[in-house]
């Protein structure tokens, strides 16, 4: 039997990599490890490390699996550490921090190796919208664990890491996909919400994730400051950069889907979700991924209880020859939408036509608008074609008439200022007063 000092020099040269690791993101001297002497026999400890730390201040929970041990293999045990973790995250009210390394279950438990997953994915399910989770990447995250991904609030990758339901190799050999399986054809996919390069890059992505669900920073921002350069067209990036606070904005999913533009910002230090629509992308349309990553989005917002900022250019959904696939997800995002529990505000910045304005913008408590702005069914151009053929058919000049008539419909029925007058927006707005205009709104609804 090994004494006391025997036991922790062992798990001292066999963790000290993967300590050094968690010391580099924690908050210095703060990490304190739990069930520190967990293992299966006396010569294989446990591929998993846990414990209590602070990141940025914010206390957490955090587990990590070793990858020197077994090459992170999963068993039973280490299963136990990992479940023991996630629960001490829950009945702290503390976020978690899962950090994966690992190349799957420990095969030669078989079975008991199996209803350790099957623990660990059920703890991630009650702790899922109850405290904050956030799952790393670090190397491999192979297996079952990698479903744990779908149960995470944020997924941040290392770009040379991996994360699949099986080995890459196998993937590659089935699919003829040699980049099947990398964080980077995840982050594509949207599996990965963020990645990152180097252990200093994690921290400052964890301080600002954490932030989203611990209160925002002050800023410094001037809450009246006037939106400089914003005009009819304007692109999505320089409308994010100028409304919300300065270098506030966190993109979620930036590599997938980027006619939908995802992320956390604050605006007069309120922490918010932002979905704006990149006109520039897709024909401007809302694609069936694009449909997914708002969706998975406002799950996030919802967890957080932080309000949402809709802002819209776009001329509906996708023409597309899966159109079961669009309806399934167009679906699910109007329930989204319609069953959030949170504040929404919508600001139309283009156009929002068809269902981009019944998705995004209809549900929505406070709507504002450019007076550049155009809403309808159709686009005008389509309506005037559609409703004054034969007029178009029998003119001399037909573009010059289908403009004309084009703006005339526009001008009667889809207008900004026609659809305010009629209720349908409490304000239309010059482009350079939508920051004020939507931090009022905001500091109205938020206790």
């Amino acid at each position: 039997m090994d004494t006391l000092q025997n036991t922790k020099s062992k798990l001292a040269a066999v963790n000290k990599e993967l300590i050094g690791f968690l010391n580099a993101f924690v908050d210095e001297k703060s990490f304190v490890e739990t069930d520190a002497f967990v293992c299966a026999d006396d010569d294989t400890f446990e591929g998993v490390v846990s414990g209590f730390a602070t990141v940025g201040d914010v206390p957490v929970c955090i587990f990590a699996t070793n990858p020197k041990t077994l090459k992170g293999a999963i068993g039973e045990r280490g299963a136990q550490k990992i479940v023991r973790a996630v629960n001490n995250a829950v009945r702290m009210d503390k976020p978690l921090i899962a950090v994966w390394d690992t190349s799957g279950a420990r095969i030669t438990e078989g079975v008991a190796a199996l209803e350790g997953y099957g623990a660990i994915l059920r703890a991630f399910t009650v702790a899922y919208g109850d405290v904050p989770v956030i799952s790393v990447v670090k190397g491999n995250n192979l297996g079952l664990s990698a479903y744990a991904s779908g149960l995470s609030d944020f997924v941040i990758g290392y770009e040379n890491g991996a994360v699949a339901s099986a080995s890459p190799l196998v993937l590659s050999a089935k699919t003829g996909n040699n980049a099947a399986g990398t964080v980077k054809t995840a982050a594509a996919r949207g599996i990965v919400t963020n990645t990152v390069k180097t252990d200093k890059d994690l921290r400052a992505m964890l301080v600002k994730a954490l932030g989203v669900f611990d209160g925002a920073k002050a800023s410094g921002d001037d809450p009246n400051r006037v939106c400089k350069g914003l005009k009819a067209g304007a692109d999505v990036s320089a409308l994010i950069k100028e409304v919300f606070d300065k270098n506030s904005f966190l993109p979620v999913r930036a590599d997938f889907a980027p006619v939908a533009v995802t992320g956390f910002a604050t605006l007069g230090d309120v922490t918010v979700g932002v979905v704006a629509t990149d006109a520039k992308r897709s024909d401007g349309r809302l694609t069936v991924d694009a449909c997914v990553k708002i969706s998975e989005f406002l799950n996030v917002c919802e967890n957080a209880e932080c309000p949402v900022v809709f802002a819209v250019d776009c001329v509906g959904t996708e023409y597309t020859a899966d159109d079961a696939a669009l309806m399934r997800e167009m679906s699910n995002l109007i329930y989204q939408v319609n069953s959030l529990d949170v504040d929404m505000f919508a600001l139309v910045y283009g156009k929002a036509i068809g269902g981009a304005y019944t998705a995004l913008v209809a549900p929505c408590e406070y709507k504002i608008a450019w007076e550049c702005a155009e809403v309808g069914a159709l686009e005008s151009e389509a309506a005037a074609r559609l409703l004054y053929a034969d007029e178009i058919k029998s003119a001399k000049n037909k573009d010059k008439t289908v403009e004309k008539l084009a703006a005339e419909y526009g001008a009667a029925n889809g207008g900004a200022l026609m659809l305010a007058r009629n209720g349908y927006f409490d304000n239309v707005i010059e482009p350079n007063l939508t920051r004020q205009y939507l931090l009022a709104a905001l500091l109205a609804h938020v206790e």
